[in-house]
């Protein structure tokens, strides 16, 4: 551990920058700068001072930014200065970007969870693209990823929810982000930052039962653990794991159906051909049209599993010869042909 300049690092210490160091090392660049989300929590403080312990052997050039959502008053304020206190002492950059999350929510008509992450992802990817950085770097961890998989299960997810948050993904054409501490429980975190004598904050709103993350965290799976399984977390990564290897087989061959049904595409319209999708299993085919969805750009969340399913009928039987989908889209089947026309999502 030369690197990072001490030999009475603690094995906890140096099991938390190992596992960070072969993340860092897989995602980023060496002489890369580097975009870190910063809240001033455990996860995102213990992400910081990794990277800062690791930067000169892995040549990282680290930038924090922070998001004052302006939902706690002074408490947020607080947050937003104990960060530029923290990266002054660790030699980092900071920006403090202020949204206004509640008007956000209001104005949207959506809850202040959906609010709060869309307006941190929008601020993040406008700072990163404002530095020329391309990559952000967040700090969900391995008990982040438990609660997303139970809440999306929870919620009649597909497989595809089932593989939890991925370890890297785009935000933008020229952002994307990374999350190099997903393998690393929140207790391993607390313990890290307790060997190098780092304090964090602590959001009071975390406690708040009535937001549908922290009923999971304190509420529901302690009780699953209790009554059921004691290694119900354990068994929750086993399955996302499991899943986004299946889902990945899914992934490549439904993305050779459609490559095959493809026929013509213009800004608003694409042409499918059926023959590709006769015979194929229909999770095959549903799949294949999950990827036309994302080779468009078009949004999904909208999309149910009824939506694509209406979509295999149509592409294998044709008894229907049109289906109308959410955010007006309309797919018409004509002989062996599917048109697929998103004029109306366009405009």
């Amino acid at each position: 551990m030369a690197a990072t300049g001490d030999n009475l690092l603690t094995d906890s210490t140096r099991k938390f920058l190992n596992v960070l160091r072969s993340s860092l090392a897989s995602i980023v660049a060496e002489g890369s700068s580097l975009l870190i989300g910063v809240s001033g929590g455990a996860d995102s403080v213990a992400l910081l001072r990794g990277i800062c312990l690791l930067r000169d052997e892995l040549r990282i050039h680290p930038t924090v930014v922070h998001v004052n959502h302006q939902l706690r008053g002074s408490e947020s304020d607080q947050d937003a200065n104990w960060a530029r206190d923290l990266c002054q002492r660790l030699d980092v950059p900071i920006q403090v970007v202020e949204v206004d999350v509640s008007e956000q929510a209001t104005n949207r008509r959506i809850g202040i969870e959906e609010a709060a992450r869309d307006a941190r992802y929008e601020a993040l990817t406008r700072e990163a693209e404002r530095l020329n950085i391309s990559t952000i770097a967040l700090a969900h961890n391995a008990d982040d990823q438990i609660e997303t998989v139970l809440h999306h299960l929870l919620r009649g997810t597909g497989l595809a929810g089932l593989k939890g948050m991925p370890s890297s993904r785009a935000l933008s054409d020229r952002v994307r982000i990374v999350r190099p501490l997903l393998s690393i429980k929140r207790a391993e975190i607390e313990t890290f930052l307790l060997s190098l004598g780092q304090d964090f904050r602590s959001d009071s709103s975390n406690l708040d039962t009535s937001l549908t993350r922290n009923f999971l965290r304190h509420e529901l799976l302690p009780l699953l653990e209790q009554r059921l399984n004691p290694q119900v977390r354990e068994h929750l990564l086993r399955l996302t794991q499991q899943a986004s290897e299946w889902h990945d087989i899914l992934q490549q061959q439904a993305s050779e159906i459609l490559k095959a049904a493809l026929l013509d595409e213009s800004p608003s319209v694409v042409r499918l051909r059926c023959e590709p999708f006769k015979d194929q299993p229909r999770p095959l085919v549903r799949e294949a049209f999950v990827a036309l969805w994302a080779h468009r750009g078009w949004p999904r969340q909208a999309m149910a599993y009824s939506h694509w399913e209406a979509l295999a009928e149509l592409a294998q039987n044709g008894d229907s010869k049109s289906v109308n989908l959410p955010l007006k889209v309309r797919a018409r089947r004509r002989g062996r042909l599917i048109e697929v026309d998103a004029t109306g999502l366009l405009t």
